[in-house]
């Protein structure tokens, strides 16, 4: 899948060099916190859900990149009003990006040259059965409004093929074609090593749809 995106360019020597937005916002896409009530959701339309996959797996073979997707300022559904929501940050956990410079970083994303990428595709093959173990697991963090999801390549990119595989569930869900939606696709979990002394306690977010123009027409409507 061809996507343009902004590349903000950091300079420097560290191995974070660049930050990437998409040239064209995900409008319809909302992620909440986390971490505060260890227990959230990612919502998007079809068209996001397709892009934020493709978007994903570009991180995951970006080793000195972050992916970055302003989210907060979203016109929020019905469903998002009483979020606490966030914008999302997905990196590669090899990729030096401390959380509490984050807010520097950000501000310096005022400037940045459009380009348009290839982003690996989706494979066909159907996932191991151990693709969420610790080699694979995704994990989360949260500071200043952002929600961090980092991983291993490889756990970024079955994150992303699934991303593609819910938005492709869109089209055909009972849910979606009743209401709009919202409709639950999917769950990404995993512990949260900041918990201090609950080091029991995991995350888990919810993949959640809600597409108008898959809506149905009521009979007599």
């Amino acid at each position: 899948m061809r996507v343009q995106v902004t590349v903000h360019e950091l300079g420097g020597s560290t191995r974070l060099r660049r930050v990437l937005t998409p040239a064209d916002p995900l409008r319809r896409t909302h992620q909440s916190r986390l971490l505060w009530a260890h227990t959230g959701a990612l919502i998007g339309s079809r068209a996001d859900l397709l892009r934020l996959g493709a978007l994903v797996r570009l991180a995951a073979v970006s080793p000195h990149s972050a992916l970055y997707l302003p989210l907060r300022g979203n016109p929020r559904s019905a469903y998002a009003e009483q979020w606490k929501l966030a914008d999302l940050v997905v990196v590669r956990g090899d990729v030096p990006l401390r959380r509490s410079a984050w807010p520097a970083v950000r501000s310096r994303l005022r400037h940045g040259r459009a380009r348009t990428v290839d982003t690996p595709a989706p494979r066909d093959e159907a996932r191991p059965d151990d693709w969420r173990r610790d080699r694979r697991a995704l994990g989360v963090t949260e500071f200043a409004d952002t929600v961090f999801l980092a991983g291993t390549a490889e756990a970024l990119l079955e994150a992303g093929d699934e991303l593609t595989r819910c938005g492709n569930q869109v089209a055909v869900n009972p849910d979606i074609h009743r209401s709009g939606g919202p409709a639950l696709l999917s769950q990404f979990d995993g512990p949260d090593r900041h918990a201090g002394p609950r080091r029991d306690e995991g995350w888990e977010c919810m993949v959640l749809a809600e597409d108008e123009l898959f809506k149905r027409p009521q009979a007599g409507g």
